[in-house]
């Protein structure tokens, strides 16, 4: 009888954090090049790619649920790819915000935020793809390190940008979008911090 092949939950994250990626590549290309006219393509274009990490998130569960062993507690795997699937999810929101408050220009700071969400998300994936190597864990807690630096800047423009509505004001449901925008981009960082906690407890559980 053939020996049963192990699933590579190594190698289905680093697939969960490409489509997270792919997300945030894309959010900074809206953000960068920004008309109204297109928000609902941008709406559409970006569902596809959150729709495409779902299914990698759900193959995933369906395999965990058959899995008599895995190379890291199986608990441990819920929580991260649970994590990596709220980033895409969190990406997409920030587009829904656009399409929902009939967005007409992008606050000052709002595209400097969704750079700092694109690199959050590219530090994470580099991880990924060394969190098999987590019983040797140096490279790796290096790339969890930029992660945290980034999403500490990423504060810092969400503090910055939101002080400068209240500064400035103007039109409520302008402001009201403008926070909305800011809060969810600052969000994505945030997740991205929470996974690579828990990346970090990994290591200190196995080694």
């Amino acid at each position: 009888m053939a020996k049963k092949k192990n699933n590579d939950y190594f190698k289905l994250i680093e697939q969960q954090l490409a489509h997270a990626l792919s997300a945030s590549e894309y959010l900074c290309e809206v953000f960068n090049n920004f008309t109204p006219a297109s928000v609902e393509e941008y709406k559409i274009k970006m569902h596809t790619i959150e729709h495409n990490a779902d299914e990698v998130h759900h193959d995933i569960l369906t395999r965990l649920m058959i899995e008599f062993m895995t190379p890291i507690d199986q608990e441990d795997i819920l929580r991260l790819v649970q994590i990596n699937d709220d980033i895409t999810d969190a990406i997409d929101e920030v587009i829904m915000d656009l399409y929902m408050y009939c967005v007409d220009a992008l606050p000052e700071g709002a595209a400097s935020l969704a750079q700092e969400v694109n690199n959050c998300v590219k530090a994470l994936n580099l991880a990924a793809t060394e969190l098999r190597n987590f019983k040797k864990p140096q490279k790796l807690r290096e790339y969890l390190i930029q992660v945290n630096d980034i999403e500490s800047k990423a504060d810092e423009i969400y503090f910055e940008s939101i002080r400068k509505l209240f500064t400035v004001k103007g039109d409520a449901a302008a402001l009201f979008a403008s926070r909305a925008i800011f809060e969810s981009l600052e969000n994505c960082c945030d997740l991205c911090e929470h996974a690579s906690d828990v990346i970090e407890q990994i290591i200190i559980k196995n080694t």
